[in-house]
């Protein structure tokens, strides 16, 4: 019985939630956004998680274009990720969906969002950092900051194969691997971070190998007038008398064109 009751309860608080929603919508002149953490609160008997899902379900259906309308949404995100700070879907989507608005701020506000999502989501979401990253890279022309979300991404678990493979070597490509090295570098030498120091280190390591097997297909070419056929061709030609180990766990290849990159995982 007590069970029946309690169930009531719940599905109460939630229709009154909409309730006032929906009355208070109708007038947004007065009010953009009815509804805060302390009314919800107070009603919601310790449900924050299931309140915040429920209001989330309606939310992303609104994501606006226009930068009024996005004020709103921003409103109604603020209350969802403060109800549940750790619920990973609302940062995702949005940090996804929000570069394609129409309105001047948008590509600031997505990064703000996917770095709060990063902190505060859990499990964390490999999309919220990899996007974020994607927005720091494209839009707001930032190699710094989108190689730190990169990596994080590339090491959330889960991240699917292609997407880390693609995260941990953002800036493999010969004419940027240089401007990847001093990114790399100057995060080293400015974090206090022992983590991302370690990452830091690692990546300078990464690249430093390849610029190091990239120079040697370069002596073998001059050598023998034709590129290896593979990495090990190097080895077998005395030409380096072994192949370093990748701090990162990835074997390296040849490709078109004598370039060294990083082995394709078999299907």
């Amino acid at each position: 019985m007590w069970k029946s009751v309690f169930i009531f309860i719940v599905f109460l608080g939630i229709i009154l939630l909409q309730y006032f929603y929906s009355i208070q919508k109708i007038d947004t002149p007065r009010m953009k956004f009815p509804l805060s953490q302390e009314l919800v609160t107070s009603f919601d008997m310790g449900l924050h998680s299931a309140v915040s899902s429920f209001l989330w379900i309606e939310a992303r259906t609104e994501l606006p274009f226009l930068r009024e309308g996005y004020k709103q949404f921003e409103n109604k995100l603020n209350l969802i990720t403060s109800l549940d700070p750790k619920f990973s879907a609302p940062y995702a989507y949005t940090v996804m969906v929000l570069p394609n608005a129409r309105y001047e701020n948008r590509f600031n506000d997505a990064v703000k969002i996917g770095k709060k999502g990063t902190q505060n989501a859990v499990p964390l979401d490999w999309k919220i950092p990899f996007y974020t990253a994607v927005t720091y890279h494209l839009y707001l022309k930032n190699n710094a900051e989108a190689a730190k979300y990169f990596d994080i991404a590339g090491h959330t678990p889960g991240v699917p194969d292609l997407i880390k493979r693609f995260s941990l070597n953002y800036g493999i490509y010969p004419t940027e691997r240089e401007k990847t090295i001093k990114i790399w570098e100057t995060i080293y030498e400015n974090t206090n971070d022992a983590e991302m120091k370690k990452r830091a280190r690692d990546y300078i390591l990464h690249f430093n190998i390849l610029d190091f097997l990239q120079k040697n297909v370069g002596a073998y070419k001059e050598k023998y007038r034709v590129y290896p056929n593979k990495i090990e061709d190097l080895v077998s030609k005395n030409i380096i008398s072994r192949v370093p180990e990748d701090p990162f766990g990835f074997t390296f290849a040849m490709y078109d064109g004598g370039i060294v990159g990083i082995q394709r995982k078999q299907p």
